[in-house]
């Protein structure tokens, strides 16, 4: 099985969640929330070498890591620990949550505009690929026409 792109999934995680909030579903909104700001800091730690390994707190500290060096406009280390700890009491304990417990519009919006970061960090890349293409086949060119000259003069 392959895998998507970070950033596809916490896109797709994210839409979950603000569906999930429309509906009036605040636990599952919070799950997938959660699951969204995960892959969000994956897409934006792995290029920068900075390690998840697959852990909640890992995840924290890279969030605040994020921040510190510029990538993310806010500190969201303290939102992925409150998401975590909202879920772990919903899905472990049978916690209800209650609108009072989180602002779940205004945690999205956090989330949407990290999702966006990595999007741009994504279509970098592959702007990046592109001109690295570009330039290859601009080097074959060029040796093809130096080439080319070379037989003309014989």
């Amino acid at each position: 099985m392959s895998s998507k792109p970070k950033v596809e999934v916490a896109r797709e995680h994210l839409t979950k969640a603000q569906e999930e909030a429309d509906g009036g579903d605040l636990r599952d909104a919070v799950q997938w929330a959660f699951a969204s700001l995960e892959a969000t800091i994956d897409a934006l730690a792995e290029p920068r070498g900075i390690e998840i390994d697959e852990k909640h707190w890992k995840r924290t500290e890279a969030a605040g890591e994020l921040h510190r060096r510029g990538v993310l406009p806010e500190d969201l280390s303290g939102l992925h620990r409150e998401l975590n700890e909202l879920r772990k009491g919903v899905f472990y304990e049978g916690d209800e949550l209650e609108p009072d417990d989180i602002a779940i519009e205004d945690t999205l919006t956090q989330i949407e505009t990290a999702v966006e970061i990595a999007e741009g960090d994504e279509s970098d890349k592959s702007d990046e690929s592109d001109k690295s293409d570009e330039s290859d086949k601009s080097d074959e060119s060029v040796e093809s026409d130096e080439s080319d000259n070379g037989e003309e003069g014989s």
